[in-house]
């Protein structure tokens, strides 16, 4: 089993840990929030799917970025670390869209008056926050990522020498 081996490779795990525990915790927040402020009928409206629809899809994201990031760490893979930055851009993209996506279906559901209209108050500040901790996440992501291409070419250097059949191999398999 792999263990991240130097500042570096920690650094990126921490980040994209950490990142993932909060923008969870805070999609987490929103959902209970939301489920708790809807009234009568209104899990049979579709606006009332918005929220549990956007949290499972964060909830699969994430698992599925840290996973690749164990495997490019694992693998010492410089493409795939400029990926998962991509990946978190993809991340980004996906928040700021949710919480127009989220205004909309209360305000639906408010004409209906299915859902208690404070709750978009409530929520509004996490939903802010959110695409806010991603955009760090990514800074963040970025200079380690920019370090860590430094670090695993120096090590890739080491095992092929200076043997350009072997680099041109590497780089192939790559």
């Amino acid at each position: 089993m792999y263990k991240p081996n130097s500042p570096w490779t920690w650094a990126f795990v921490g980040v994209s840990f950490v990142q993932a525990a909060i923008v969870l915790g805070f999609e987490a927040y929103a959902f209970a929030k939301f489920q708790q402020s809807l009234k009568g009928d209104a899990k049979n409206f579709s606006p009332s799917h918005t929220i549990p629809t956007f949290l499972a899809l964060y909830i699969f994201g994430f698992l599925y970025q840290l996973i690749l990031v164990y495997d490019a760490l694992r693998l010492k893979n410089t493409i795939q670390v400029i990926g998962l930055c991509l990946y978190n851009i993809g991340l980004l993209i996906y928040a700021a869209v949710q919480m127009n996506q989220i205004h909309d279906a209360v305000v639906l559901l408010n004409q209906k008056n299915d859902i208690n209209p404070s709750v978009w108050n409530d929520q509004r500040p996490y939903l802010i926050a959110i695409p806010c901790i991603i955009a760090l996440g990514t800074v963040l992501m970025a200079v380690i990522a920019w370090k860590l291409y430094d670090e695993f070419a120096w090590t890739i250097y080491k095992h092929i020498s200076a043997d350009l059949k072997m680099k041109r191999r590497y780089l192939t398999f790559q």
